[in-house]
């Protein structure tokens, strides 16, 4: 857990029209992969095979840890298909089908698959059980819960592989967490996570608690109800700085390799549990589960610490922290903040801090960024820029006082030199590390090349679509420019949609990218995300 501290741009690089994109060991490749890699589950919807009444799909057997589970081969219900497997469990049990997969060893794989659920529930004394899932055998890896009454719905999860072949197993329950019900799976999937242009967008989720009504523990043991309730104008501020924080901010601290999306949502009940940290208490995640939404790569909490004593009246401030980051590995990122700081703080600076050490956190985990990981509770003579050598000015920047190479900033300082990749510690000046444009190829959590694909040439040109338009909004790229961009681009998605004349998309790619290299020679572009764009057209070209 990570608790917040007080609250020279990188050199132009070369434009090149030629791609080398990464490949699924992070390789540079000389073309752009042009389909989805080969999902390496074999009969994985389940239809190969001489279905019979009791019957076994090729190449998957059925257990049960209590042998009391029923599993079938199901002709009468399917995601897609004729068929599909089901679990049936009166009584909580650990049921699964399960299949050996060869798999690479050391590279970031998705799981996933589709699921269908009837009445799931968790054991008794059993909180951390998933319900139905998917699942590798000797692994906690685990995708979100289903629990309940569900139609069929899409459920993943990011893993490092370190061993092959793995154990794939669509499953009822999990070790030390019991479930009952039926559930259907089908469709599952196994691929290698591919980094690639153009990168994906993350999708960041602001969960907003605006009241508190929690018992905490006082030191002696006894308990304290509290309640606390933020006013609509903090709200609005948070909301506010939010968004400046998710559109402006983060493409400009990450050069334009990260341009995510925010949406802001009100939680349904007060912050009614907290755990303890340190000698205060905050929002951990099982705190928040009823809340929590998987299709987002981050969450952001925002919670009220300030509250009064039910009984006495007493006003308190319970917080552990401005804000608090939880580690959570290849998983959805998780960040908290108290409200005050979320809203009235107007730099944005613990927002940048907290984000900071997820999205580190997340790329350590995934192995895909250089050693040693950038510590963001640093000190003045600790990191250098890696391109000049220069030590970073420890003071908060805001918008009303810019100081340029300072702790915060937004385009030439420490924060901003970690989130693009060009720190440095000062004993190895020259060796630049953080989360570079290579590490932000490989996606976030959710979003990325196995949950959401984006392959083919349309793929391609509508992801860039979508980039022109957030570097838009995070202006980055004026109004009239994007809007020229916007139209060529819109020219090749409609060409592509005519397969005999497909080829011809390139033409106006092309012109998109030698409109984008004019924009950067011009200073209308940054140099960084102009390379992006063009890297994306050329990939685009090279798959018509």
């Amino acid at each position: 857990m990570r608790s917040s501290v007080r609250s020279v741009p990188p050199a132009p690089r070369l434009l090149s029209t030629a791609l080398l994109a990464v490949g699924l060991l992070g390789s540079a490749l000389a073309a752009p992969l042009c389909r989805a890699p080969a999902n390496l589950i074999p009969n994985a919807g389940f239809e190969g095979g001489a279905f019979s009444p009791g019957g076994r799909p090729t190449g998957w057997e059925f257990e049960s840890w209590s042998t009391t589970a029923l599993g079938t081969w199901d002709n009468t219900t399917a995601h897609s298909g004729r068929r599909s497997v089901r679990i049936d469990a009166r009584s909580p049990d650990d049921a699964l089908w399960r299949q050996p997969v060869a798999a690479p060893v050391n590279v970031p794989l998705f799981l996933g698959g589709w699921i269908k659920s009837d009445n799931v529930q968790r054991g008794a004394d059993q909180p951390g059980s998933p319900g139905a899932t998917v699942s590798v055998l000797g692994r906690w890896d685990q995708p979100a819960p289903t629990l309940g009454t569900t139609p069929w719905h899409a459920v993943g999860m990011s893993f490092l592989s370190d061993t092959s072949p793995l154990l794939v197993a669509p499953r009822l329950g999990f070790w030390g967490g019991l479930a009952s019900g039926t559930a259907w799976y089908d469709d599952l999937v196994l691929v290698p996570r591919v980094a690639d242009a153009p990168h994906p967008r993350w999708k960041i989720l602001l969960l907003v608690y605006p009241q508190t009504d929690a018992v905490i523990t006082r030191p002696d043991g006894s308990p304290r109800h509290v309640q606390g309730t933020s006013s609509s104008a903090e709200l609005t501020k948070t909301a506010e700085q939010a968004r400046l924080f998710v559109e402006r901010d983060i493409p400009a601290l990450t050069s334009g390799n990260m341009l995510p999306t925010l949406t802001i949502r009100h939680a349904r009940q007060p912050m009614k549990t907290l755990s303890p940290v340190g000698e205060g208490w905050w929002p951990a995640q099982g705190d928040v589960l009823s809340e929590l939404d998987p299709a987002f790569d981050s969450v952001i909490v925002v919670w009220d610490p300030r509250v009064k004593d039910v009984a006495t009246g007493e006003s308190l401030w319970i917080g552990g922290g401005a804000g608090l980051t939880q580690a959570r590995g290849v998983s959805q990122t998780y960040t908290t903040m108290s409200v005050e700081y979320a809203g009235v703080n107007g730099h944005r600076n613990v927002y940048k801090h907290e984000w900071g050490h997820s999205i580190l956190s997340y790329f350590e985990a995934l192995q895909q960024t250089p050693q040693p990981t950038v510590n963001n509770h640093a000190t003045a003579s600790q990191y250098v820029n890696c391109k000049t050598g220069q030590y970073y000015v420890w003071q908060d920047e805001t918008e009303a006082q810019p100081i340029p190479n300072s702790i915060y900033s937004n385009t030439a300082g420490f924060t901003h030199d970690y989130y693009s990749g060009t720190v440095a510690r000062a004993e190895a000046p020259q060796t630049c590390l953080g989360i570079g444009p290579q590490a932000w190829a490989w996606g976030g959590p959710v979003t990325h090349s196995g949950s959401a694909p984006v392959f083919t040439a349309a793929e391609r040109v509508g992801a860039l679509i979508g980039q022109v338009s957030a570097l838009q909004t995070a202006g980055m790229l004026g109004p009239r420019p994007a809007q020229v961009l916007q139209a060529e681009l819109q020219a090749a998605r409609l060409v592509l949609r005519i397969p005999r004349a497909s080829a011809q998309a390139r033409w106006p790619l092309a012109v998109f990218s030698r409109h984008v290299q004019a924009l950067v020679a011009r200073g209308q572009l940054l140099p960084q995300a102009g390379t992006l764009l063009i890297e994306a057209a050329t990939a685009a070209s090279g798959c018509v």
